[in-house]
């Protein structure tokens, strides 16, 4: 069921209270660190240098790609790698880039055998040559396995116009099984195509691939919306789910952020909207559900834009089937203290606080986090991710109900080029940030 949505409608006295529920202005810190746990310095796949952190069950994955090597390991949510594992990917299997420079992949996820993330899912659009159609390749580690890697075919599509627009994939928290969607159409301009996913869930024998389905499939192909900004959920969320942009049309006037639940069987499920006062730009958009509701960060290009975020409360279990759902929408940062939109660090993450929230903001100087009430007013001052000298690589998160865990890489020395080689002397981190309703 698709929830009825209203727009800003919190009432004053609802707003005073919560203002009030939250750390106080007094305090220094609104968000905490709750452990900073170092990798081991010896460990190849802690100095890779973009990997992403996946939660598996009571543990994390750690993978990411190394020239042409992946290299993946189970993580304790203390930072210790309980395994750690490395293959090669055949040497003609590299993600395509397309004409707008977006890489397709590899992009990760994880299944389970015999415990939850146990079996690493590797995916990524390729393309031989610019007149070969497009693929989408799914490679399946079983480290506990003799058969050798093995890959699955998803879906082929013949090139059209510029080719894949994107690709993405995501698991589910328990580590059980994977969502993988990707669309065709032209690269950096909005879409009017459906969005073609497959689950690929575990089994006994290792990954199993569900049938291919698609988003908007039930609609006529002159019904579907435009659409960009095509992600999956990476967080604590009971469902895996489909997210994107709807441009505005004339059933919503305003940019629509659409949210598509998917079952274990790959059937869609609940469906959220939330229609946006402010258009996203570049699709920097982060989402994490909150007590049955959303919380949604974004960045706008605009001369007077910077970043947002929406909070959509459903209505209670009694409501009326009129009943709307709350909606509150305002600007939390603007672009013009950074010296632009350009300069403006991106989004990490968006991270619930009791009634407030937090974001995390990535930057090559030190992580930060940020607080703020529903009112968009800070909450106490900026808290920076643990960094020796202030140079830090790419961060990856996982938002869980109590705490957000980010993992990134400590450099010596000043900030290199993103595709700069690992320094001498780096150490990864697996850090705890905790914000509590209350603080003393």
């Amino acid at each position: 069921m698709t929830p009825k949505v209203r727009g800003f409608v919190w009432s004053v006295a609802v707003l005073a209270w919560l203002s009030g529920a939250g750390c106080g202005s007094d305090q220094p810190l609104c968000a905490q660190i709750g452990q900073q746990a170092p990798l081991a310095v010896d460990s190849p796949l802690a100095l890779t240098r973009d990997p992403v952190l996946l939660r598996a069950g009571d543990m994390f994955v750690l993978a990411g790609l190394d020239g042409n090597t992946v290299r993946w390991g189970q993580l304790s949510g203390t930072g210790d790698l309980i395994g750690e594992w490395a293959f090669d990917l055949p040497a003609e299997e590299q993600p395509a880039t397309t004409p707008g420079g977006q890489s397709l992949g590899p992009l990760f996820a994880v299944a389970s055998k015999t415990v939850p993330g146990d079996q690493l899912v590797v995916v990524m659009g390729v393309q031989a040559s610019r007149t070969d159609p497009y693929e989408v390749h799914a490679w399946i580690h079983d480290p506990a396995s003799a058969v050798p890697l093995t890959k699955q075919v998803l879906g082929v599509q013949s090139p059209s116009g510029s080719g894949l627009v994107r690709v993405v994939a995501g698991s589910s928290p328990d580590g059980t099984g994977a969502l993988v969607a990707w669309a065709w159409g032209v690269e950096g301009q909005q879409q009017k195509t459906p969005i073609q996913y497959r689950m690929l869930g575990s089994g006994p024998d290792g990954v199993q691939m569900g049938d291919p389905r698609m988003i908007y499939g039930d609609l006529d192909p002159n019904s579907v919306p435009v659409w960009s900004c095509l992600d999956t959920t990476q967080n604590n969320a009971a469902n895996l789910a489909v997210t994107l942009v709807e441009a505005p049309n004339q059933e919503h006037l305003q940019p629509r952020w659409h949210r598509f639940a998917i079952g274990d069987d790959g059937s869609i499920g609940e469906q959220v909207l939330i229609d946006m006062k402010f258009d996203v730009s570049d699709c920097r958009i982060v989402s994490t559900p909150v007590s049955d509701g959303q919380l949604l960060a974004w960045q706008n290009n605009a001369s007077n834009g910077g970043t947002y975020f929406a909070s959509l409360t459903p209505p209670p279990p009694d409501a009326g089937p009129d009943a709307l759902a709350n909606v509150t929408m305002l600007q939390v940062l603007a672009s013009a203290s950074y010296g632009g939109y350009s300069q403006m660090p991106e989004l990490a993450w968006i991270a619930p606080a009791g009634y407030e929230f937090t974001i995390g903001l990535a930057r090559s100087r030190g992580h930060e986090v940020l607080r703020f009430d529903v009112f968009a007013d800070s909450r106490g001052k900026t808290l920076y991710l643990p960094s020796v000298s202030g140079n830090t690589g790419p961060v990856s998160a996982w938002v869980g109900i109590d705490a957000v865990y980010a993992t990134y890489l400590d450099m010596p020395g000043s900030p290199t080029r993103a595709d700069a080689g690992v320094p001498a002397g780096s150490q990864r981190y697996l850090v705890t940030v905790s914000s509590p309703p209350d603080l003393p």
